[in-house]
């Protein structure tokens, strides 16, 4: 490889999105479009500009495969890369210095650290502070599913018995145990307790999510709110694996300090901890595209809504775990929301398969909620979201990086409108 192409390569991956795009496709071995769009800080307008300078720097090749793009990376260019810079590194005194003044103009340290092997990174970074490493990288980061929302009412697209079996057997193929966190109105009859048996026997917890789901805000008094919990547990109160959790409907802990600081108490009097989100995201949404778009075209294919997932929720867990590190200086015990809907139902193992080569390790939900960090009690107003983003907010650090509310259809609507989902 000549010097040339070694800069071109260098420039390409200066720019910190596109930086991130690459990973993103090395990690991933392929992406479409519209996963990386889903990306936070790609656009649908940006994406193909950074696509065309990685193809010409030779570092993806784009395939169509039907109506997609797929992006790959090209592992033999970082290959011979390297093998450039180490040629460079080992010459003469004045051309590697040469060279590192103009390559740190185009490409970070950053670049160096996540490609480079250890050797070459020595031998770059010898003569100054060595590159700082990022905890998010020190390792394998734990995850635990959580799923809201069991019900007997899945319309037309699937019946809610084969929806358990898929939705248990997803997670019992990684021989982990998850959290349910049951709306009692949903499932408050014979079905429905057939519907809970199956996973308290399958020895998931089995956790108060209100009777109603009622918002926890304007509108909603502390005294109904309190009824309703306390309603659910008549629900529950049969199954061995009940725990004393509760998840708050919608994240949403209380537009008063008031309404916050009295239910709070009330959990503490009963015994419970929250069932907090350390990663929240909005895959109901991305279901309800599915279904509408299945009540239209009953054969349209399932793989652009799971693709389309996937990239969202790993991209959320990217963005909650770095936003952890920045608050906390150091990981936690995640927990992912998810729901009991029908595209769940179909692709759950993807989804889990798709986490795993993405680096993190699934986990028992009971012993993610042991980590110290779920007994915080952020003071934030409106309370709520997930634990991490309230954390930041209580902070007032992150202003920039947090949004209201965290996750919501608001934020996915335009982007799966711009890919015809």
């Amino acid at each position: 490889m000549d010097r040339a192409q070694v800069e071109k390569i260098s420039k390409a991956l200066a720019d910190e999105t596109r930086l991130r795009i690459f990973e993103a496709i090395s990690r991933t071995k392929r992406m479409n479009c519209g996963e990386i769009v889903s990306m936070r800080g790609v656009t649908p307008a940006t994406v193909s500009h950074h696509l065309k300078i990685l193809s010409e720097a030779g570092l993806i090749a784009c395939r169509r495969e039907g109506q997609f793009v797929y992006s790959e990376a090209v592992p033999e260019t970082i290959e011979a890369y390297t093998r450039a810079l180490s040629k460079i590194a080992s010459g003469k005194k004045t051309s590697r210095r040469g060279f590192l003044s103009r390559a740190a103009k185009s490409a970070s340290a950053l670049v160096c650290s996540q490609f480079l092997p250890s050797p070459l990174r020595a031998s770059l970074f010898s003569q100054s502070a060595p590159p700082k490493t990022s905890p998010n990288n020190s390792a394998r980061p734990q995850l635990a599913l959580t799923l809201d929302d069991p019900t007997l009412s899945l319309g037309s697209v699937l019946k809610w018995p084969e929806a358990n079996s898929r939705l248990l057997k997803a997670i019992s193929g990684k021989d982990v145990h998850g959290a349910l966190f049951v709306c009692g109105m949903r499932v408050d009859d014979a079905d429905g307790a057939k519907l809970l048996s199956a996973w308290d026997q399958a020895g998931h917890l089995i956790c108060n999510h209100s009777y109603s789901h009622k918002f926890y805000g304007e509108g909603t008094s502390y005294a109904d709110f309190a009824a309703d919990f306390l309603k659910n547990e008549r629900v529950l109160a049969p199954y061995r694996n009940r725990t004393a959790l509760f998840r708050y409907p919608f994240l949403k802990e209380g537009d008063t300090a008031d309404k916050r600081d009295r239910f709070r108490a009330l959990l503490k009097d009963r015994g419970y901890r929250v069932g907090h989100v350390t990663i929240d995201a909005s895959d109901w949404y991305v279901s309800q595209r599915f279904v509408d778009r299945l009540a239209k075209q009953p054969n349209a294919p399932i793989s652009a809504y799971r693709d389309y997932l996937i990239a969202h929720l790993l991209d959320r867990a990217a963005f909650y775990r770095q936003l952890t590190l920045d608050v906390l200086g150091h990981d936690i015990r995640h927990t992912l929301l998810m729901h009991f809907n029908p595209l769940n139902a179909f692709v759950l193992p993807d989804v889990m398969k798709a986490f795993e080569a993405a680096g993190w390790q699934w986990m028992d939900a009971s012993l993610a909620f042991e980590d110290p960090i779920f007994r915080s009690q952020p003071r934030t107003l409106p309370a709520g979201e997930s634990l991490v983003w309230a954390l930041a907010k209580e902070t007032r650090r992150f202003e920039d990086r947090l949004r209201y509310p965290g996750e919501d259809d608001v934020y996915e609507k335009p982007k799966m409108d711009a890919l015809g989902l």
